[in-house]
């Protein structure tokens, strides 16, 4: 019997599906290891690769390297985790997804490119002077 080849999963939440590939912003005071998965996410979802990605809720890969969460929870002065899962619900809205959804990088970059920016980037996002989308 020919063994089936592993399949990994990447697992993150919804903005940083949505808004890290497109984001021009640098943290070096997060450290390596942050930097490193945030590069992952970027060059996975822009790159269109048949990565499989899943959109789960609360902290993700990326979160567990950060220093600002905390007892899995957010603590950026930005937003703290109440914040930021009320972010993670308008990008699902947004985006017509749900948490549980499973797709190819490819499939994400294409939803994205369709649907961006949300009303919410265009009013409400902090960051969008640093958004390629709006570049």
């Amino acid at each position: 019997m020919i063994p089936k080849p592993v399949v990994s999963i990447a697992k993150w939440r919804p903005h940083h599906i949505f808004c890290v590939p497109y984001l021009s912003v640098n943290f070096p005071e997060r450290g390596k290891a942050f930097n490193e998965t945030e590069c992952k996410i970027k060059e996975t979802i822009l790159s269109g690769t048949d990565t499989i990605i899943e959109v789960i809720e609360g902290v993700d890969e990326l979160c567990h390297v950060c220093p600002l969460c905390k007892d899995d929870s957010c603590q950026s002065p930005n937003g703290n985790e109440d914040a930021v899962r009320k972010w993670d619900k308008i990008i699902l809205r947004g985006l017509d997804i749900s948490y549980g959804e499973r797709g190819t990088a490819m499939n994400f970059k294409v939803l994205i490119d369709k649907k961006a920016p949300l009303e919410f980037c265009r009013t409400r996002c902090s960051w969008k002077d640093q958004c390629a989308i709006f570049g």
